[in-house]
């Protein structure tokens, strides 16, 4: 089958995409807001996100330690809400992750059938523990973050809600743009 332009609505092995104008499209258009830059005329505002006893410590840790660098760096600001994303990089990063955990312990196994029934539970393990976490943008993308699958590790689910809501009440009645410092609260 030929590969069409853009005219046609179709890329080679994809599915057409919708038309401009289709309703779903122009819903998705006005719910989000255009993004900003960092306005480094605002005061920095100290954000703290409290440790919590349901928290998944090792995850919390390692998303606090992003943002705390990135806040050291003078890159995290209030982003215009709702922020706009491509709902397609987070809803495939998971089934990525499970279909390499797939390929590499169970269709690719080469090995006698005891250890093959052995990768096959160890795999299905693994993949039930990914099918626990969400996708979590380590640089949050109402700091600014990029809606990128390099900016993406699983994480415990309540754990990375919980810091989202956290992080999106402290900021909610900012300017966007407002620059942001991280503070750990335990």
């Amino acid at each position: 089958m030929a590969s069409r332009g853009r005219e046609g609505g179709r890329k080679r092995g994809g599915a057409a995409k919708p038309k401009e104008g289709n309703l779903v499209g122009a819903a998705v258009k006005k719910a989000s807001a255009p993004p900003v830059k960092r306005n480094n005329d605002l005061p920095e505002v100290t954000i703290r996100v409290q440790r919590k006893s349901t928290h998944h410590r090792t995850d919390f840790d390692r998303k606090m330690a992003a943002l705390k660098r990135l806040s050291d760096q003078g890159k995290l600001f209030k982003q215009a809400n709702p922020v706009a994303r491509d709902t397609s990089i987070t809803g495939g990063f998971k089934d990525r992750i499970i279909r390499k955990i797939h390929n590499k312990y169970v269709r690719n196994n080469k090995g006698s059938d005891a250890q093959k029934a052995k990768d096959r539970e160890a795999a299905e393990r693994m993949k039930q523990r990914v099918r626990d976490q969400n996708p979590d943008h380590v640089w949050e993308l109402q700091l600014g973050g990029p809606d990128e699958v390099s900016n993406l590790k699983l994480m415990d689910a309540d754990t990375n809600q919980d810091i989202g809501t956290q992080i999106r009440v402290e900021i909610m009645n900012l300017p966007d743009g407002t620059p942001i410092r991280i503070e750990v609260v335990d």
